[in-house]
């Protein structure tokens, strides 16, 4: 099990410890008991019970509770204190302070050392409801050392460059907790406030952020979301929410979704370290330009992360949208393991049915299902069109790299992976109720494996195991199928298939430690500078309006506070740009410089070199 990390806060700072194993107003947590329609959702391929091929239920699996829910160098997000803060931890004048250890309910002497009242000059209460009624726009609310069996419920919120802050006190470890608190943390309807430093464990729900805007969630520990119900608001759920920022928190141990993102747009996901849950670890549902970027997932139990539509989803499963999760961009994650599913469809890195995402610079592997999971099914996902996946690492899964679903039933089309590199990808058959599996395809090096012939194309792609021309490197069929087609090697699919599958290239990556996770191209790698320009200018031009062929796979920020968009350069210049928007109707990219270009010059993000490496790396 790769080593995972757990953060605190160590003189003002937060440090890893290595771990072992690894709705309108204030809803204030309405939904007070498991109901029947939290208890299963039998549309998710990905959960055990749905075939992947065919798009069919298979009846007779088994499976945990789904409720049905079943996004140059990327921006970069906020990653210190934000206007309102006031620096330090706990160094600041004029707080309100929360304190188990005071007597009286409050007062206005309360004495920072000796964490009493009577010889001191600060405003302190002795519960979270009393330190929330108090705190006003710009307010720190500092909770010192104790364990609070009671929710954190904000009843005001913040103003833009006045956030009300919500932190522990110094070093001090301050505890939500409690077997009935659902949630622990509740901040629907508010916005503009701090999250920060808290640990909220052993609660039967972590936090709701319904009708929640511009709140940042941050370097706080959740661990144990018992609800034993199996309901998809266990972990952190938000719905409706706009313009939050989830930062650099450790996320464990749930009896259904880790976090969900429910009909919500233009949050921001990062630097998060997720580890087990009874369903998935993440799950954007009906919600758009959502940004996933340099989290750490494990999942011992079941997958990591979902993309899909609205089907009987939500708070009261009032959502029912489709053709509706668009432009997520899912980046520099490190996607480090799924379990085994035995007799029921595999659990992916990403189940995924979306439109016009982009994935890039992610390394999975060591997943047991495949890495990305292309799906189709009835209900939530019926539309996975337009994706564009580019810069990834697929290694060493038990199954395949990317797997694309057989289902005619549904819209699948234009789906584009170019300068990824599949690699030691060998298929281990878990699930033996299917003959292909066991008598064709175990121990084969699947890196791709396909139901399909249309709708895609790989373009400038390494596929590789051990030697040129081997077979299976590319499996076609459908699990449930006894006359799948013949095995081919790459260059046959070039060749046969070249609308499908064109300049790939079948060499060692030569990975600087692949063993060791790192996947950074050695000296002796022949894959750099030898990646495709994800697009082309249209035209010969200047400015700072740049016309090309496609521009779905560039990112401008998607308005999230202090996100900036992707630093793009041309073929053959040194100069580089920022895109700081997007119009996907006229594939205009608006940039912060003026640029020159005559027409059909290569477009990507910005290089070293003659040409884009392969990979999730770029070389120095």
């Amino acid at each position: 099990m790769p080593e995972r990390f757990l953060y605190v806060l160590v003189n003002g700072l937060f440090v890893g410890l290595l771990l072992a194993g690894c709705s309108q107003g204030n809803i204030n947590s309405t939904d007070d008991g498991w109901d029947a329609s939290d208890a299963g959702d039998t549309n998710d391929a990905g959960d055990p019970g749905q075939a992947v091929d065919d798009g069919q239920p298979d009846a007779g699996d088994p499976g945990p509770a789904d409720e049905g829910f079943d996004a140059g160098d990327p921006g970069q997000a906020d990653q210190g204190l934000d206007a309102g803060d006031s620096g330090d931890p706990g160094i600041v004048q004029g707080d309100i302070y929360v304190d188990l250890q005071i007597t009286p309910v409050s007062c206005n002497d309360y004495d920072v050392a000796t964490r009493s009242c009577g010889a001191g000059a600060e405003q302190a209460y002795k519960t979270l409801a009393g330190g929330a009624a108090a705190a006003g726009p710009g307010d720190v609310v500092l909770i010192r050392q104790g364990d609070y069996n009671e929710a954190l419920i904000p009843q005001t919120s913040g103003n833009p460059g006045q956030p009300i802050t919500y932190r522990n006190y110094a070093q001090e470890t301050a505890t939500i907790s409690g077997a009935s608190l659902s949630p622990g943390i509740d901040i629907s309807g508010r916005q503009y406030l701090i999250i920060e430093g808290l640990t909220i464990s052993d609660v039967r729900r972590w936090l709701h952020a319904l009708d929640a805007h511009y709140n940042i969630i941050r370097n706080n520990n959740f661990l144990r979301a018992l609800d034993s119900g199996g309901s998809s608001k266990t972990g952190l759920f938000f719905q409706e929410a706009t313009h939050n920022r989830i930062l650099d928190n450790t996320i464990d141990d749930s009896t259904q979704d880790n976090l969900a993102l429910v009909k919500s747009d233009r949050n921001l996901v990062q630097g998060n370290t997720f580890g087990k849950a009874v369903h998935t670890l993440w799950t954007i549902k009906c919600g758009n330009f959502n940004v996933i970027r340099d989290n750490y997932f494990y999942n011992e139990i079941q997958k990591i992360g979902e993309v899909f539509d609205c089907d009987g989803v939500g708070f009261d499963h009032q959502f029912d949208i489709f053709d509706a999760t668009r432009h997520n961009l899912i980046e520099r994650n490190d996607f480090a393991y799924t379990a085994s599913s035995g007799n029921s469809s595999p659990y992916s890195g990403i189940q995924y049915a979306g439109q016009q995402g982009v994935i890039r610079y992610n390394r999975f592997y060591n997943t047991v299902g495949p890495g990305l999971q292309m799906t189709l099914y009835s209900g939530e996902a019926e539309y996975n069109t337009d994706n564009r996946i580019y810069h990834n690492v697929f290694y060493s899964t038990d199954f395949a790299g990317v797997e694309l679903s057989g289902s005619s039933s549904y819209a699948f089309s234009g789906n584009i992976f170019i300068n990824n590199i599949f690699n030691k990808s060998i298929f281990v058959a878990n699930d033996t109720r299917w003959d292909w599996y066991v008598d064709d395809l175990a121990g084969q090096p699947v890196q791709i494996k396909t139901g399909r012939t249309d709708g895609f194309v790989f373009d400038s792609n390494c596929i590789f195991n051990q030697q040129v021309d081997e077979l299976y490197l590319i499996a076609h069929g459908n699990r449930d199928s006894g006359s799948n087609p013949a095995p081919q090697t790459v260059s046959w699919w070039q060749t046969n298939q070249p609308n499908l599958f064109k300049n790939c290239l079948e060499v060692e990556p030569h990975f600087e430690n692949a063993e060791n996770l790192n996947f950074q191209l050695g000296s002796l790698s022949t894959l750099k500078n030898a990646g495709a320009f994800l697009t082309k200018t249209v035209g010969l031009g200047s400015g700072t309006a740049l016309v090309v062929e496609d521009a779905s796979f560039f990112y401008d920020g998607y308005q999230i506070p202090e996100e900036i968009g992707d630093e793009i350069q041309l073929e053959g210049q040194l100069l580089t740009a920022i895109v700081t928007a997007i119009d996907y109707n006229t594939n205009t990219l608006t940039l912060d410089r003026s640029l020159s270009w005559t027409a059909g010059l290569g477009v990507c993000l910005k290089y070293n070199g003659t040409a884009p490496d392969l990979g999730a790396y770029e070389s120095q």
